[in-house]
């Protein structure tokens, strides 16, 4: 039996040149391609049209958020795009990156469950979180704290378990809503 690759959405609100949100789609991109079971899609919400993400994250077989905090939340563009895709989350792993400030997005994220668990979405427990995003990345874009690859990995892993169980089920049983 042959086991196609995993689709795996990246989703970042924008990958502008000299942004943090670049830096770590770039880096993960390259920790997602050391891996044999994903394919990579990067989307990003600021070249792509809201009218072409729900079609990008149904063929997704999972989803990485990347994400800021601002003011204890995530930011009010990616809600409109989450609201913009609606079933193509259902019965779908999504994970979440997440930076800023002293908490390290962890409160962006934790919001980001409660919309994806009303969203029928599996939330990975695993989150990547950066604290103060001034000097995580070498010039080079490589992460100076060792763990975080390591981490990364354990994200990755948990992400695969659950996609391929789910891309099944959805295969074979339509969600119900």
């Amino acid at each position: 039996m042959t086991i196609h690759p995993l689709r795996l959405a990246l989703l970042v609100r924008n990958s502008e040149p000299g942004r943090f949100s670049t830096v770590l789609a770039e880096w993960f991109g390259r920790e997602v391609d050391g891996r044999d079971e994903f394919k990579l899609d990067l989307i990003d919400l600021e070249r792509t049209p809201l009218t072409e993400l729900p079609a990008r994250i149904d063929e997704a077989d999972a989803i990485v958020i990347i994400c800021p905090e601002y003011n204890h939340g995530y930011p009010g563009d990616l809600k409109t795009a989450i609201d913009a895709v609606r079933r193509p989350w259902y019965a779908k792993p999504v994970a979440f990156i997440v930076y800023g400030g002293r908490s390290g997005g962890l409160r962006a994220a934790e919001q980001l469950r409660q919309v994806f668990g009303e969203l029928h979405a599996v939330t990975i427990r695993e989150t990547l979180s950066f604290h103060q995003p001034t000097d995580p990345f070498t010039p080079n874009g490589t992460p100076t704290d060792p763990t975080t690859p390591l981490a990364a990995a354990t994200l990755l892993t948990q992400l695969a378990w659950w996609s391929r169980p789910l891309r099944e089920a959805r295969t074979t049983t339509p969600y119900p809503s």
